[in-house]
């Protein structure tokens, strides 16, 4: 019954959708808006039957995305600007806000545009365009899903003034001129950069220490791995053959030279017994020196061979965000295939960073760690600890997902680009009801440092300072065994 009632919907309306290349944001008027390419045709059998306006707008529109129904506007009749509207996207809006939970957080300028009171739109931007802009940016914001995490640490650190953020027109304006601009970048580069002049509001100069800049385009070196999976395959075979010729030239060597010793010690025998014991320190000598230039030489044309097939100059772009400089990691390199980044290279919407020897799984990563260490953020180490590096609550601790199911933890992990073995992790609570922002950073070695923006109550023993932060870590600690091991009569 259900196979022939669909059989019945899909041929009595069929919808044909015909687009072009041109930008699908406007950026003069709202009557460019609104005469941006795009048909719907909707055709029955015959002229006059379509699909009633009033279940087009509850049931088709609510599921376009915001790009796709600012194109519809160009649609006349029924279906055009009287159903794509302000209200329309001002509704949109909020229910972004509130399906990414970043209700209070970030907002727009309802007002701007209509209050006669507040100050006038760009001249590039109608309000329409205004509002349609911010939706489509609120509406990609899904895919940087640490975004509300990132607003309320920024505003735990003194960095993020008042909440919500709102995007004013200006700041729209500026880096939203076209969908074209917008998706130059990953979607939360995009959005961060977007968000860039909004930090950094309650310190001097502090959106400029935060805010995402082009930072001009340079060649490097760069390890690929081939795209093409006929190339891995031939690759893996040179690297299978090459070790194979390898074994056999090393137990034919250690063969041949243990035969020639053989001879010699024979030869030996023959000698004084203090000359024999002088030769034979000689041999072993010299057998130890020939086997280290063996293994020398080993080792360089082995990595000769490495570097031939997989070192590449490569043009890449590079951002500015205050005083460091970072790219995105391709895809194609050997970075992505290793343990720490393969999950997370896959991830279009936040890739994987490199900012001069740190190596991010993502560019929340990367965000988060900035920020904290802005020169306009709040947070300070109170603590510092050292426990066994070997501890297995600890060696847990680096390695286990403490962010499932919690809003109020956030981790944070890197590494080093010439020692890719050693991972550093931090781990970021929110603290107070998100008022305050503890960290707690551990590195190889079992060192623990403990940071808060908590402001000292008294004076005293950690506890009694940041009774708030401490509360929080020792929670954090405690499963692990590391609640009293940490919190010591030493600290800054």
């Amino acid at each position: 019954m259900m196979i022939c009632l669909l059989r019945w919907w899909t041929s009595r309306f069929s919808y044909r959708r015909v687009a072009d290349h041109r930008q699908l944001l406007s950026t003069s008027t709202e009557e460019d808006d609104s005469t941006t390419q795009l048909s719907v045709v909707i055709g029955g059998a015959g002229a006059d039957q379509g699909l009633p306006a009033d279940v087009f707008a509850r049931v088709v529109i609510p599921l376009l995305p915001v790009d796709d129904a600012v194109r519809l506007r160009a649609v006349g009749k029924a279906y055009g600007a009287q159903m794509i509207d302000e209200a329309f996207l001002l509704r949109r809006i909020s229910s972004c806000l509130a399906q990414q939970q970043l209700t209070g957080l970030i907002d727009v300028e309802r007002d701007r545009g209509v209050d006669p009171s507040a100050p006038s739109l760009p001249p590039s931007l109608s309000r329409f365009g205004y509002l349609a802009r911010c939706a489509y940016v609120i509406e990609r914001a899904a895919e940087w899903r640490y975004m509300a995490t990132f607003i309320r640490v920024a505003s735990a650190c003194g960095v993020a003034g008042h909440l919500p953020l709102v995007l004013s027109a200006e700041s729209v304006a500026a880096h939203i001129p076209d969908k074209e601009t917008f998706h130059r970048l990953p979607a939360a580069m995009a959005v961060y950069k977007t968000l860039g002049d909004l930090l950094g509001s309650g310190a001097d100069n502090g959106s400029q220490q935060l805010q995402l800049t082009d930072g001009g385009r340079g060649e490097i070196d760069v390890f690929v791995v081939p795209t093409n999976m006929l190339l891995r395959v031939v690759h893996l075979a040179s690297y299978f053959i090459y070790l194979l010729a390898l074994g056999w030239a090393v137990v034919h060597g250690v063969q041949f030279l243990a035969y020639v010793l053989t001879g010699v010690l024979d030869h030996l025998e023959k000698l004084d017994i203090t000359f024999r014991v002088v030769c034979q320190t000689g041999i072993v000598i010299l057998s130890i020196f020939l086997g280290g230039l063996i293994g020398v030489l080993i080792r360089r044309v082995t990595k000769a061979i490495w570097v031939w097939v997989h070192a590449r100059k490569r043009l890449v772009q590079h951002y500015d965000v205050g005083e460091r400089t970072l790219r995105i990691i391709g895809r194609d390199e050997m970075f992505c295939f290793c343990p720490f980044l393969w999950r997370c290279s896959s991830t279009h919407g936040d890739p994987p960073i490199q900012a001069w020897v740190h190596i991010f799984p993502t560019f929340s990563s990367f965000a988060l760690h900035t920020l904290l260490g802005a020169p306009s953020s709040s947070l300070r180490f109170v603590l510092k600890a050292t426990v066994s590096g070997r501890h297995a609550g600890y060696r847990r601790l680096r390695t286990d997902n403490l962010s499932i199911g919690r809003r109020d933890v956030v981790v944070i992990d890197w590494r080093w680009d010439f020692k890719f073995w050693e991972a550093i992790r931090m781990v970021v609570l929110l603290v107070g009801g998100g008022s305050v922002a503890a960290s707690v950073l551990l590195s190889d070695g079992g060192r623990i440092m403990v940071g808060t923006t908590e402001v000292a109550v008294a004076d005293g023993s950690v506890d009694e300072e940041f009774p708030a932060t401490t509360a929080a870590v020792r929670e954090l600690l405690r499963p692990y065994g590391l609640g009293d091991l940490t919190f010591r009569p030493w600290y800054w």
